[in-house]
C-alpha cells in the first residue's frame, strides 16, 4: 500500500463519447495501491480516521477506469474481493451499527466496481457507505468514499459538495480536495478546477497531480505542454516506484493525448505499454482498438474491442465495435452490438445517468431517437456544462434540424480552444447546415488533418460532405 501522504493518479477525465473531459471515468480519468484485501481496508479506515490523506484516482465517469488493484489476474483479484465482501457483510449483519465494517464493505465494492465496471457494484458500495454515515456521519473515510462514489455515478454536484464538506473540516484530506477539483472539471468549472489542482500541486507534487495538469492543458489546446506534462508524469511515477498496473494509467494518458493529436504510432505504443502493465485494463484495450481502427487495421480493432467489451460492455465500446463491423460489411454483427446498446438504454435510472452521454452520441450518430437524444443532452447540460456537454447538445440540435441552436451550443464547446477532430467535425457539419460552406470546408479539413481516423464512420461522412463542397 502507498504511504498515507502519497498522491494516486487521477482517473482519465473522459467524456462518454471518448473525448477528454474524466475520467471518467472519468476522468474523464480513472489506484496504484495493491490492496491486501482485509488488512488494507482496516488500515485505510484507520489512516483517514486519523486525518491523514490517502489520495486515490477517481473512477472515470462511465466507470471507464482500469482497475489497478492487484498484479495478479482479474479473476484472482475478484475472488479475493468477494472473500473480503463476505467477511465484512457477515460482520455488518451481526451488528448493523458497525460503521467500520460498513465502510470496509463499501471500500471492497468500490474496488470491485473499478475492476468490473459494474454500476451495480458501485450502487452496493453507496448503500454500505450510507449505512456507515448513518451511524457515524462525521467519519472522514466514509465521507471521502461517498464523494468518490457520487463522482463515479455522475452526481458531480453531490460529489463536490460532500468532498468540500470533508476538506473544510480537515484540510489534510487531499483526496477530498482532489474530488472537488475533478468534479468541478466535469461540471465545466474550469477556472475553479485549475485552482484546485494548483493547490494539490503545492501540497503534494507528484505524478498524479502532474497527470491532472496535463489533462487541463489538453482541454485548453496547449498540446505541447500537455504532452510534456504527460511524459513528466510517467517519469515521476517510475521515480515513485510505480510499476506494472500502477504505471499503466500514465501510459494510457500519454496514449490518449497522442491519439487525439493524430500521432497514432505513439498512441499505439503507449496503449500497448499500459496493457503490458495491466492486461485487464479495458480502457487501454479500447484505446488500442480505437487506434487500430483509425489506422484501418480493422481485424485488430475488432479483436481489441471484443477484449474490452468482455471486461466491461460499455455502450461506447459496443457502438464502436458495431461501426467497425459495419465498415467491413458485417452488418449482422454490427446490428447485434447496436441492439445491446439499445438494451442498455432501457436499464434502470442509475445506469442511464452514467451512460447518458454515450447514448446521446449513439442515437445521433445512428439516426435514432433524435428527440429523446436532444432531451437527454439538454437535461444533462442543465447541471454539467463542460465542453463535451455543449458538444453533445450541439450535435443533437443539428440532428433535430435546429442548426442555429446547434451553433450557439457549439460556440461553447469550442470556447477553450481544445484541439479535437470530433469537435471540428461537428462544427463543420453545423456550418454546412447554416450555409457557411467556406468555414465548413476549413473545419472539416482541420478535423481530418488532425486525425484522419478520429472515428471510422464519422470520418467517412466528413470526407463525403467535404467532397460535395465547392473548393
Amino acid at each position: 500500500m502507498c504511504p498515507a501522504s502519497s498522491v494516486s493518479p487521477p482517473a482519465p477525465s473522459q467524456t462518454d463519447n471518448g473525448a477528454p473531459m474524466t475520467t471518467s471515468q472519468h476522468v474523464r480519468f480513472r489506484s496504484p495501491r495493491l490492496i491486501a484485501i482485509l488488512g488494507a481496508a482496516v488500515l485505510f479506515v484507520a489512516l483517514n480516521a486519523a486525518g491523514q490523506a490517502v489520495l486515490r484516482p477517481h473512477p472515470a465517469p462511465a466507470s471507464t477506469t482500469p482497475s489497478t488493484l492487484a498484479a495478479a489476474g482479474a479473476d484472482d483479484t475478484l475472488q479475493r474481493l468477494d472473500q473480503a465482501i463476505a467477511v465484512w457483510t457477515t460482520n455488518l449483519t451481526a451488528d448493523p451499527a458497525d460503521f467500520l465494517s460498513a465502510t470496509n464493505l463499501a471500500e471492497q465494492y468500490y474496488a470491485r466496481g473499478r475492476l468490473t465496471g459494474s454500476v451495480d457494484d458501485y450502487a452496493r458500495a453507496q448503500a454500505a457507505v450510507a449505512q456507515a454515515l448513518k451511524t457515524a456521519p462525521d467519519q472522514v473515510a466514509a465521507g471521502t468514499l461517498d464523494a468518490l462514489l457520487k463522482y463515479t455515478l455522475h452526481d458531480f454536484q453531490g460529489a463536490a459538495a460532500e468532498a468540500q464538506r470533508i476538506y473544510s473540516r480537515d484540510s489534510t484530506t487531499l483526496q477530498a480536495l482532489a474530488t472537488v477539483g475533478d468534479s468541478d472539471l466535469e461540471l465545466g468549472l474550469y477556472p475553479a478546477a485549475t485552482t484546485t489542482f494548483g493547490q494539490l500541486a503545492t501540497a503534494q507534487p507528484g505524478a498524479a497531480v502532474t497527470a491532472r495538469l496535463a489533462h487541463v492543458a489538453e482541454l485548453k489546446g496547449q498540446d505541447e505542454q500537455a504532452n510534456s506534462l504527460a511524459a513528466q508524469a510517467i517519469s515521476q511515477a517510475i521515480a515513485e516506484g510505480s510499476v506494472g498496473s500502477s504505471l499503466a494509467y500514465y501510459h494510457y494518458l500519454a496514449g490518449y493525448l497522442a491519439f487525439v493529436e493524430g500521432r497514432l504510432s505513439q498512441a499505439d505504443e503507449e496503449f500497448q505499454a499500459a496493457v503490458d502493465g495491466q492486461p485487464s485494463s479495458y480502457l487501454a484495450l479500447s484505446g488500442l482498438a480505437r487506434t487500430r481502427a483509425a489506422e484501418g487495421r480493422n481485424d485488430e480493432a475488432i479483436a481489441f474491442y471484443r477484449k474490452a467489451i468482455a471486461i466491461v460492455p460499455q455502450p461506447e465500446y459496443l457502438a464502436a465495435l458495431g461501426d467497425v463491423y459495419a465498415l467491413t460489411g458485417q452488418q449482422g454483427l454490427a446490428d447485434q452490438q447496436y441492439a445491446t446498446v439499445r438494451a442498455i438504454a432501457q436499464l434502470q435510472a442509475i445506469q442511464a445517468q452514467v451512460y447518458n452521454r454515450q447514448l446521446v452520441m449513439f442515437d445521433v450518430n445512428h439516426g435514432e431517437n433524435l428527440a429523446g437524444a436532444l432531451t437527454l443532452a439538454t437535461n444533462e447540460l442543465a447541471v454539467r456544462k463542460d465542453i463535451y456537454g455543449w458538444d453533445a447538445e450541439a450535435w443533437a440540435f443539428l440532428a433535430n434540424g435546429r442548426a442555429a441552436d446547434a451553433q450557439v451550443a457549439m460556440d461553447h464547446a469550442l470556447s477553450l480552444g481544445t484541439h479535437d477532430a470530433l469537435l471540428d467535425y461537428h462544427a463543420g457539419l453545423i456550418s454546412h447546415a447554416l450555409g457557411k460552406d467556406v468555414l465548413a470546408r476549413q473545419q472539416l479539413e482541420t478535423a481530418l488533418a488532425l486525425n484522419p481516423g478520429f472515428d471510422p464512420l464519422q470520418a467517412q461522412r466528413a470526407r463525403q460532405v467535404l467532397a460535395g463542397l465547392a473548393p
